[in-house]
């Protein structure tokens, strides 16, 4: 298991142990994995409290990344207040999403869970006087189509700080699912809750949870990063989760599957406490969370690569072809026929890792991963 997660979300026993028997070129390359995933806050607060014999080097770029993310998570919140007051004057209705639902508040610092943008939840009839409001409060970029992710309008900037208006919450390749979806979203509004920023709701607690396991599990195979078990450490340890409500739509949603893997590697990599009632996996075993584990830390400008083929293969064979065109449309609209998005990565690079010895063993956990979501406990 990578030292990272012992270190994060250990014991303070047993992340002093594995932070002394650390070399300085294994500081290093875990120190590049954290930069990658947005864990530098996190290592920062944790090698305080627990005195690890931390390069130097290291335990300043850590500082510097949280004094950072502590002054951004300032700015996105000067932000979104600006975006509830302007959208109250004109009645719309948006609920925070994703880390923006909790991180402020009371008692947990916003600086350990960095956002590289603010997800909104609007109604599909809102959307022109979404972008319009946000255009005229000095927000550029925007348009009232879907963006190439099919869930959010094309992401509008301000001040530095982004945001995505989303119509949709999950990657629907099915009429079933789509509609199982829409529902959902029906429901998540009649439970949202206001937010910390006035003017706005937030997503409730509940379906926060269960929202950011099925992007995590589903959307991304994992390799959107292990900044998953943060939230569901805070999530789980709020003492706001309504399980029963979280498994009822988990059933709805023909996801219980993967709220299993997603809440049982967290179990087992980060202590975290579940009810479980009668949904408890008996197949989770530690090979598994040790597959799920590697999937978090792949490297970024791969995960395209990685994600596809297990991505695929959770769909019924006549769903393969409009999961395929879906998946090339986007990268086409993203322009990763010539780059992968924000990495520099040509797709040339891309399939001669995915042909590589790294990513043969990488696909191998995705497809794996799949074949365990789609058997039955």
């Amino acid at each position: 298991m990578n030292p990272l997660f012992a270190l994060l979300w250990g014991d303070e026993a047993k992340a002093a142990a594995v932070a002394a028997r650390l070399e300085t070129e294994e500081w290093q390359v875990l120190g590049r994995q954290a930069e990658q995933q947005r864990l530098r806050p996190l290592l920062h607060r944790r090698s305080m409290t627990g005195s690890w014999p931390v390069p130097p080097v290291l335990a300043r770029q850590w500082q510097n990344s949280y004094n950072r993310a502590a002054m951004r998570a300032l700015g996105q919140r000067a932000v979104l207040t600006r975006i509830g007051a302007a959208f109250a004057v004109e009645g719309v209705r948006a609920a925070i999403l994703k880390g923006g639902a909790f991180v402020w508040s009371p008692g947990f610092d916003p600086a350990l869970r960095p956002m590289r943008d603010l997800d909104l939840l609007i109604a599909p009839e809102d959307a022109g006087r979404v972008v319009t409001i946000l255009s005229a409060a000095g927000f550029s970029g925007g348009g009232a189509e879907l963006a190439d992710s099919g869930k959010h309008l094309p992401a509008m900037t301000s001040d530095e700080v982004t945001v995505e208006p989303h119509l949709h919450l999950f990657d629907t390749y099915e009429d079933e699912a789509a509609e199982r979806e829409r529902k959902f979203i029906a429901r998540a509004w009649s439970r949202a809750e206001p937010a910390a920023v006035s003017g706005l709701s937030a997503l409730g607690l509940t379906d926060t949870l269960l929202h950011l396991i099925l992007h995590a599990v589903l959307d991304h195979q994992f390799n959107n990063g292990p900044l998953l078990l943060s939230d569901l450490t805070a999530l789980t340890g709020s003492g706001q989760i309504d399980w029963a409500l979280f498994w009822d739509e988990a059933e709805q949603l023909n996801a219980v599957r993967a709220c299993q893997l997603a809440l049982g590697v967290g179990q087992s990599l980060a202590r975290i406490a579940i009810e479980w009632g009668r949904n408890e996996p008996s197949d989770l075993g530690t090979e598994l969370v040790e597959r799920v584990s590697r999937l978090m830390l792949v490297d970024i400008a791969r995960r395209s690569a990685v994600g596809w083929p297990g991505q695929i293969l959770r769909v019924p064979l006549r769903g393969w072809p409009r999961q395929l065109f879906a998946m090339l449309r986007r990268r086409q609209q993203r322009g990763a026929a010539v780059e992968v998005p924000n990495t520099g990565v040509s797709l040339r690079a891309t399939i001669g890792h995915a042909l590589g010895a790294q990513g043969r063993a990488d696909i191998a956990d995705s497809v794996d991963l799949a074949r365990w979501l789609g058997r039955k406990d």
